[in-house]
């Protein structure tokens, strides 16, 4: 909230500290001139980057009336947050991670990861139905090949990537810096298990009886050799690593630190090119690397799928030929939940599915044996319910493709050196998709990044994913490696860039267009049919301006005859999504902004208040525990705001202007009721987002209409009698300006 103290500050007439904020500014054709500008305005640039228009700078407000002179509107954005992507329970409260001790461990070499009888729990393990066991029997696993991992780091001292080496080096980026290094026993070990899918190396031992070992013996007897290992492999165990660190301990950092990262690996391969030495410094750094691949398992909401910074400098990755691999995002199952830059045009972006032999291992590891199939009966691979769907804001469909990422088995969050744990999240699919890329570089080498890309997305196998998913769930299937080798060995993948949306203000209309979907409003009445395990039914619901309230009623649930045997009954997960067209986070910091988020078994009207402006996710999913298909119908209808038309003020604002509204709370007043909403809510693209402040007579702030709302609301109880502030600020306004009106209200007298 520091951004808006400052603003208020101002607006008050008080000094502002030096240099409180730090924003990415992004450029029209050069930067000089910004850079200039910011040093008019009492800032410093700390930061230009190389391969986007953009700056980053330290600036004492948001102001900035000479930047803004020389930027288009929305250029100023404020360095925002970017978390790691993974997910530990889903809304039943239902554990998705787990953690256990081997009692041995010893490394695969090349011959052993040859061998059939030797390396099959790899396969039938993380790499299920991926087809790479074919290129590793081949002799192809990645060999000279290294991928860059942007993320956490690395937790030295696991033998998945130590014993062979894997790491090779690595950087720290991290804003505001920590100064941990990339290689740290107290880095988030996120990095380290995203690193192992990649290119883990490394035989487990359990002892007789073991519950892990059991719970796979049982479920995947053909994972398990000599009677007690189980081999733990990447799916381009012999590629090397590279770590960018950009997330600090807790897992999250700056977006100009990810920048920085992103550039950084396009540096490293431009100064190879250039014919400079790969040569490892004392740091563990290089300054030249011929990097082939790029992984993010990270990212965040943005504004502009497709065309903010982030999101375009992914197109940079496919100029200097490395393909990057991005997770999708937890936010699922609604759609238009993709995390940037996974929405970008150049990232291949990747989906999670839950195989059911995953799924099984770890609940019968947690409930015990037998109770696997029980409690997945369905056997067919589905959707892991968290997995961010598409399409974007633009009408672009997403993810590209998808690989398991439910209860994936690897290393990094417990301790060395035999710390094994049970991760789910598309953190983890998206770097299984990023060492298939490493093989299939080293099988094809002249191969570019494009034709990699595209080969994996052409190659992906839909009728893997059985349970009646669509694009927008799981792009165009589940990756197959072995026929996106033959397809680049017969030079017959296109070298062509990744799909661009549309760029039409109106959301409703870039969904039509590119993505085939309806929005609906007023009275909707829907049946979602058979609805099997894992499938959803979704509803792209309008909500119109001056709406106080969606009401969505879920009835006739019915579900098939064979019900789930562990839970006693089959059910249907209602999910509503908030009009947010991104991967946002709830006011709790939850993945996804759910107004409701409950599994049911019988009718419930819910009543959803103060709903965003813009298109409303209603998404049906049948319980991926079902055991029977399962329908239901959904009801959705909405109730007009009774104080519509009534306002206290109505005013044109620009990007980060301020305006200041005062007003008078008479005596006695019991309830103060703020409402704030613009033109350019979440139903257009680019979105826009105001804020408004309130500040009470005694100078106190009330930051409670300060989100990514719209409407922006706060409601105070007794609020002090006498003069108030209400400042409005266009915190990124993407057009040229935006209207807004503002209503307030005491005890429900609309004031004037």
């Amino acid at each position: 909230m520091r951004r808006i103290a400052v603003a208020v500050c101002l607006a008050l007439g008080s000094a502002s500290p030096a240099f409180a904020e730090r924003v990415i500014v992004k450029c029209r054709q050069s930067c000089d001139p910004v850079a200039a500008a910011v040093e008019q305005d009492g800032g410093r640039v700390v930061q230009r980057f190389k391969y986007v228009t953009a700056l980053v700078a330290e600036v004492p407000n948001l102001f900035l009336p000479r930047t803004r002179d020389v930027v288009d509107a929305g250029a100023v954005r404020k360095d925002l947050i970017v978390r790691a992507i993974s997910v530990d329970k889903d809304a039943a409260g239902r554990e998705l991670s787990a953690a256990w001790e081997a009692v041995s461990l010893a490394p695969l070499d090349a011959q052993a990861l040859a061998a059939s009888d030797a390396s099959p729990a790899g396969y039938a393990g993380n790499n299920i139905l991926t087809k790479v066991q074919t290129l590793h029997a081949q002799g192809h696993r990645g060999a000279g090949m290294t991928v860059a991992v942007i993320d956490s780091g690395i937790r030295p001292g696991f033998p998945h990537l130590d014993l062979d080496g894997s790491v090779i080096g690595g950087e720290d980026l991290v804003v505001p810096a920590d100064h941990s290094g990339y290689s740290n026993l107290d880095n988030n070990g996120h990095g380290t298990f995203v690193a192992g899918m990649i290119s883990a190396n490394v035989v487990f031992g359990f002892a007789p009886g073991d519950r892990f070992l059991s719970a796979v013996a049982n479920e995947c007897p053909a994972c398990i050799f000599n009677n007690n290992f189980i081999p733990m492999v990447g799916s381009a165990p012999s590629a090397s690593i590279y770590a960018i660190r950009v997330l600090n301990k807790n897992g999250s950092g700056r977006q100009s630190g990810v920048l920085a990262g992103m550039e950084r690996v396009i540096d490293l391969r431009r100064a190879y090119d250039d014919s400079r030495t790969e040569i490892r410094n004392a740091d563990g750094s290089y300054s030249a690397l011929n990097i082939q691949v790029a992984n993010m398992s990270l990212g965040g909401a943005t504004l502009f799928p497709g065309r903010d910074i982030e999101d375009e400098l992914t197109n940079a990755f496919l100029d200097n030929d490395i393909v990057l691999v991005v997770s999708a995002g937890n936010n699922g199952p609604s759609g238009s939940t993709i995390a940037s830059p996974g929405s970008g045009f150049g990232s291949l972006t990747v989906g999670a599915a839950s195989t059911a032999m995953h799924e099984r291992i770890v609940r019968e590891f947690q409930f015990g044996l037998e109770k696997g199939a029980k409690y997945r009966p369905f056997s067919g691979t589905q959707m892991a319910f968290f997995s961010s769907r598409g399409p974007n804001a633009d009408g672009r469909p997403d993810p590209d493709i998808v690989a398991n990422g439910f209860a994936s088995f690897g290393q990094g969050f417990s301790a060395p050196p035999t710390g094994i744990n049970f991760a789910s999240g598309t953190s983890f699919s998206a770097p299984t998709v990023a060492g298939i890329a490493a093989v299939l570089r080293e099988i094809v080498p002249g191969a570019t990044a494009r034709q990699v890309r595209n080969a994996l997305i052409l190659t992906a196998d839909p009728t893997a994913i059985a349970d009646g998913s669509g694009p927008n769930d799981r792009g165009a299937g589940f990756v197959n490696a072995a026929a996106a080798a033959e397809m680049l060995k017969a030079d017959a993948a296109p070298d062509t860039p990744g799909a661009v949306g549309g760029t039409n203000k109106n959301v409703t209309a870039n969904l039509e267009r590119f993505s085939g979907i309806e929005t609906v409003s007023r009275n909707v009445m829907r049946s979602t049919g058979p609805l099997l395990p894992g499938q959803r039914f979704e509803t792209f619901y309008r909500v119109s301006p001056n709406t106080s309230a969606v009401v969505v009623t879920l009835a006739d649930i019915k579900p098939g005859a064979v019900q789930n045997q562990y839970f006693g009954r089959d059910d249907v997960l209602l999910a509503v999504h908030s009009s947010k067209m991104s991967a946002v986070t709830d006011a709790a910091g939850h993945a996804g902004d759910y107004r409701v988020f409950e599994y049911r078994t019988s009718d419930k009207t819910y009543v959803i208040d103060n709903p965003d402006n813009g298109i409303m996710r209603i998404t049906v999913s049948g319980d991926g525990t079902n055991a029977s298909p399962i329908s239901a119908v959904i009801k959705i209808s909405s109730i007009e705001d009774p104080e519509s038309g009534k306002k206290t003020a109505k005013n044109t604002i620009a990007d980060q202007q301020t305006q200041v509204v005062p007003f008078v709370v008479p005596f006695g007043t019991q309830t103060l009721s703020v409402k704030a909403d613009w033109d350019g809510d979440w139903g257009n693209y680019p979105a826009n987002d105001l804020d408004v402040i309130l500040v009470d007579p005694n100078k106190k702030l009330n930051f409670s209409g300060a989100t990514l709302n719209n409407p922006e609301r706060a409601e105070l109880s007794n609020p002090a009698p006498g003069r108030w502030l209400a400042v409005v600020q266009g915190f990124s306004v993407n057009t040229t300006t935006d209207k807004y009106t503002l209503r307030i209200a005491a005890d429900g007298d609309v004031i004037k």
